[in-house]
C-alpha cells in the first residue's frame, strides 16, 4: 500500500518542497489545516459476478450478469492539510478517519449444470453482505480565485485519489444460507476471505472558503473521483481430499463517489 501511495503523492509533494523557498503569499500565511464532516456518496452499480467452479463441480463457468456488489453511502471525519504556493495556488493533502463501507449484494450467483442454472447464493437477501475500511488519501492542487483578503473565496481544484480496502468481513448469514442449499450441503460450503482490490482515481472537486477572520476560515467543498475497484471471493468445501475451492468468482464495483465536506480551519 505504501509503495503505491508514493508514487502517487511523490511528484506533487517534491514540486511543494521545490517551490517552498519561492512561495509568497501577501498575508504571510502559507498554511492552513482544517478539520469537519466528509460525507461520502457512492454512485455505485452492480457490474456482474464472474468466475468458474472448482473441479469437484466441473470446472465451469459461473457467470451472474446482473449480480454484483453496491457501496452504500458513509460518514467520516475529514482532515485538510494545505501549503499555499502563493495567493491564489494551494497544494492540498486531504485525510480522514477511514470508513467502514457497507457492500450491499445484488443478484444471484448462479451456476450452467446440464440441467440448468444452480443458484449458489442470494445476493439480493443481504443490505450489507461484507463490510471494508476505506482508506483514501487524496492529494489536489487549487485555485483560489479572488484576493487572499476577500471574505468569501471559490476554488477549484483536480488531483489523485487513493484508495486501500482493509478489514474486509462478510455477513456471517451468508454461509449459513450457502450450508442450507441443498446440493452444496455435504461438502459445509464457507464463503472465504473476501479481497477488495487497492486503486488510484483522478478526483476533481469545487468549494469556497468564507474567512472568518486573518486566521480563522470555514470551508466546504463537493468532489467527485472515477473510481472502480474489483472484489474477489471464494466458497470453500470440504471433500475426502480435504479442503477445496467450490468456485471463484470476481466482480467489478463501481463507486465513483461523490464527496462533500463542511470543516472549520486555521492558517498560519
Amino acid at each position: 500500500m505504501m509503495k503505491k501511495l508514493t508514487f502517487a503523492i511523490l511528484p506533487l509533494a517534491v514540486f511543494g518542497l521545490n517551490t517552498i523557498s519561492h512561495a509568497a503569499t501577501s498575508d504571510g500565511k502559507t498554511f492552513g489545516v482544517s478539520a469537519g464532516w466528509l460525507h461520502v456518496m457512492p454512485q455505485s452499480s452492480a457490474q456482474g459476478v464472474y468466475g468458474k467452479t472448482g473441479q469437484v463441480l466441473g470446472n465451469i463457468a459461473a457467470n451472474a450478469p446482473e449480480a454484483g456488489f453496491e457501496v452504500q453511502n458513509a460518514d467520516t471525519v475529514g482532515l485538510m492539510l494545505d501549503y499555499f504556493v502563493n495567493d491564489n495556488v494551494s497544494l492540498e493533502l486531504t485525510l480522514g478517519a477511514p470508513p467502514e463501507m457497507e457492500l450491499a449484494g445484488k443478484g444471484t450467483i448462479s451456476v450452467a449444470t446440464a440441467k440448468g442454472k444452480l443458484p449458489v447464493i442470494g445476493l439480493d437477501k443481504y443490505d450489507k453482505v461484507a463490510t471494508t475500511d476505506a482508506y483514501t488519501p487524496t492529494i489536489s492542487a487549487r485555485y483560489h480565485f479572488g484576493s487572499i483578503d476577500n471574505k468569501f473565496r471559490p476554488f477549484v481544484g483536480a488531483g489523485l485519489m487513493y484508495a486501500h480496502f482493509s478489514d474486509v468481513q462478510a455477513d456471517p448469514n451468508v454461509n449459513a444460507e450457502l450450508q442450507a442449499n441443498p446440493a452444496l450441503a455435504a461438502m459445509k460450503p464457507t464463503l472465504g476471505k473476501i479481497k477488495v482490490d487497492d486503486a488510484i482515481a483522478p478526483v476533481v472537486m469545487l468549494g469556497a472558503d468564507y474567512n472568518i477572520n486573518k486566521n480563522w476560515f470555514a470551508t466546504a467543498s463537493v468532489s467527485y473521483a472515477h473510481l472502480s475497484t474489483r472484489a474477489k471471493l471464494d466458497v470453500h468445501g470440504m471433500t475426502l481430499a480435504g479442503q477445496t475451492t467450490l468456485l471463484s468468482g470476481q466482480s467489478d464495483i463501481e463507486i465513483k463517489p461523490i464527496v462533500t465536506y463542511i470543516g472549520l480551519g486555521y492558517r498560519f
